[in-house]
């Protein structure tokens, strides 16, 4: 659903920039300044919000959110997830416009925002609004997608100058260096109507159709999309292999995969996993899942 800005006459929107100054390399300044530059040409009340470290982010845009009309967010991924956890603990929405600069752009990528500084800017001016979906992993936002098992291992071995060479190609070479490095882990998934007990060695859950900035399911129904590999075996390799290299996991005859609106997800034994949320570090299992629908209004051409 679309939807235009609420404005009154003559009013101009008040526009916060937010980014980090230390992802890149100083790039995302360079683009702020100019953002800013071309939004005071056209008249409009505008000023950066730049923060280095996660908490002083959540902290200052909680604070700033209730008097600002739209934010305009330079960044990846995980640029996004803090600044729409900081919404969500904040309890506020605000129309949130992207200029994607991050190596995958997942987000961006779904919603077809251009990376052209220039396109992205012309669509946030644009004011078209659509509704999107989003997750919420222990009060921390889901905006494309939450993953634990040996892929959240993997992710967390691959450098950020791997991904900026080689792209998504670097997670699939992880993948198949992990292979005898990680057992299954028991976990128990359940929610009011169900409980499940699985050997998981990777579990991924997606708000969308899209996974590491490709496309890798059809139509799909309201809610969280989970795909689960269990119990790893040698026959399975293919299953990895497939994976690897397209990201495509629902092709699989031999993957568990289902769409949820609220989970409760805990290890029975052994280390306390970690999960991974929009590429960087989550909390670690358990941890209480839910589906927010249209929580989030965001700026589409």
């Amino acid at each position: 659903m679309l939807t235009k800005e609420k404005r009154g006459k003559g009013m101009q929107l008040k526009t916060m920039i937010y980014f980090n100054p230390k992802s890149g390399s100083g790039e995302s300044q360079k683009i702020a300044d100019k953002v800013e530059t071309i939004l005071k040409n056209r008249g409009l009340p505008v000023y950066q919000l730049k923060t280095s470290t996660k908490d002083e982010a959540l902290k200052k845009i909680v604070l700033e959110a209730p008097n600002i009309d739209r934010i305009i967010c330079i960044g990846g991924d995980g640029t996004i997830n803090v600044l729409v956890t900081a919404l969500l603990r904040g309890k506020v929405r605000v129309p949130i416009g992207i200029i994607p600069t991050g190596t995958v752009n997942n987000f961006a990528h779904k919603w077809k925002i251009s990376d052209n500084i220039d396109e992205a800017v012309k669509t946030i001016l644009r004011g078209r609004l659509q509704s999107v979906d989003i997750g919420e992993c222990n009060g921390q936002a889901i905006i494309s997608s939450l993953v634990f098992g040996s892929l959240a291992d993997i992710s967390n071995e691959v450098r950020q100058t791997e991904k900026q060479k080689y792209g998504f190609a670097a997670y699939g070479y992880n993948a198949i260096r992990q292979i005898g490095k990680n057992s299954s882990h028991q976990t128990l998934l359940f929610n009011k109507t169900f409980s499940m007990s699985a050997k998981v060695w990777v579990c991924l859950m997606t708000t969308s159709n899209y996974v590491g900035g490709r496309k890798y399911l059809g139509e799909t129904e309201d809610g969280l999309h989970l795909t689960m590999l269990n119990d790893m075996k040698v026959n399975k390799l293919l299953n990895l292999g497939y994976f690897a290299l397209t990201g495509n996991l629902r092709k699989s005859t031999t993957l568990t995969t289902f769409d949820i609106k609220e989970i409760v997800v805990r290890n029975i034994e052994g280390e306390m996993l970690e999960t991974r949320i929009d590429g960087d570090k989550g909390p670690k299992l358990p941890v209480k899942i839910k589906w927010l629908p249209k929580r989030v209004q965001l700026y589409v051409d």
